[in-house]
């Protein structure tokens, strides 16, 4: 019955105009145990997984690279970037831009300016913007979610890698043995026809969003972001969820260092009883919400977890239904998932 009672919750949810589809996918012992689709989705239907980019490319790349001694995550922006970075902001880290520490405001339209400039000349004027940001508090303060700070992460992964973020991506899900997300560059052909894709938009002088990116920052760098710009499948996310959290436990791992802090490098934690991860979610759980209707909680002590991937912004942004479902959705899915630990 509980099963039943999911996928009801599901289908209930995207009539009453949650989203138009959506894919929800029960996790465990290193497999799926359930998947349902609702709407104008099926199961392989691909998502726009909008901030899930933070947690599935930008924290594990930025790993790769600490690793390899090229971005170690103790060194600050003064180390890395010199003379550019004024006093406010040398001393961040790449570890708080990971843990959203860094001090960054949550957002700003940077696009606005970016979009007057030759696609060769945007990032150079993004790091401008970036350091002449006022911040919001002191770095390693408090812990304040930042588009920005991951802004400033894609940056200096680019600059590490050399080769921009799409194949040293793939070459991490190879390693892992998975086929996960993937980025969409806009000077790429689409890797999947356009009918599997769910539909975002419109937006402002983007009448039909639709198999590009829909966050406007990552869609004026080319749809590639440490931000944004992943688009996948359920199961893709569930597969790169379970392989990272496996091999990089150090994603899961809380934020000691900044007071208050509910965050790890890349990932969120729930935030008690009214958490959007469901107020049943097992100690240790993680994840992330992204911005276009999806979200991924992890459980990586037992490897259980739930991916919902919705497109709730093709009604809108102010489309706001979709909090009370992720709730309930939870909820169910982590009482079913725990009848199967």
């Amino acid at each position: 019955m509980s099963e039943t009672a999911l996928i009801n919750a599901l289908e209930q949810g995207v009539a009453h105009g949650a989203a138009p589809a959506a894919v929800l996918l029960l996790w465990s012992h290193h497999e799926p145990v359930l998947i349902a689709a609702a709407g104008e989705a099926t199961e392989d239907t691909v998502f726009d997984l909008a901030s899930l980019s933070k947690p599935l490319a930008g924290a594990p790349l930025a790993w790769d690279l600490a690793q390899e001694g090229v971005l170690p995550w103790e060194g600050t922006l003064y180390e890395l970037w010199g003379q550019a970075v004024p006093e406010d902001k040398d001393d961040i880290t790449v570890g708080q831009l990971l843990c959203h520490a860094a001090g960054f405001p949550a957002y700003q339209p940077y696009f606005s300016a970016m979009d007057q400039q030759p696609p060769a000349l945007r990032r150079a004027l993004l790091r401008s913007m970036l350091m002449n940001e006022p911040l919001a508090h002191a770095p390693g303060s408090k812990a304040l979610y930042s588009d920005l700070g991951y802004l400033a992460l894609g940056l200096l992964l680019e600059h590490g890698f050399t080769t921009g973020l799409e194949e040293p991506l793939a070459a991490l899900q190879a390693r892992l043995g998975v086929e996960g997300p993937r980025y969409l560059p806009l000077d790429k052909p689409l890797p999947w026809p356009m009918e599997r894709i769910a539909p975002c938009g419109p937006l402002p002088n983007r009448p039909e969003v639709h198999g590009q990116v829909e966050d406007e920052n990552c869609f004026s760098l080319g749809g590639v972001g440490a931000h944004a710009g992943l688009f996948g499948t359920a199961r893709q996310v569930a597969g790169l969820t379970s392989a990272l959290l496996s091999e990089m436990p150090v994603l899961a791992e809380p934020d000691a260092a900044t007071p208050g802090s509910g965050r790890t490098p890349g990932f969120d934690t729930p935030t008690g009883p009214d958490s959007l991860a469901g107020p049943n979610a097992p100690q240790g759980t993680v994840g992330h919400l992204g911005f276009t209707g999806c979200s991924v909680w992890w459980h990586p002590v037992t490897d259980r977890g739930v991916v919902l991937l919705t497109n709730r912004v093709a009604l809108g942004r102010d489309n706001h239904k979709i909090n009370p479902l992720r709730r309930e959705l939870h909820q169910l899915a982590w009482r079913i998932l725990g009848e199967k630990a």
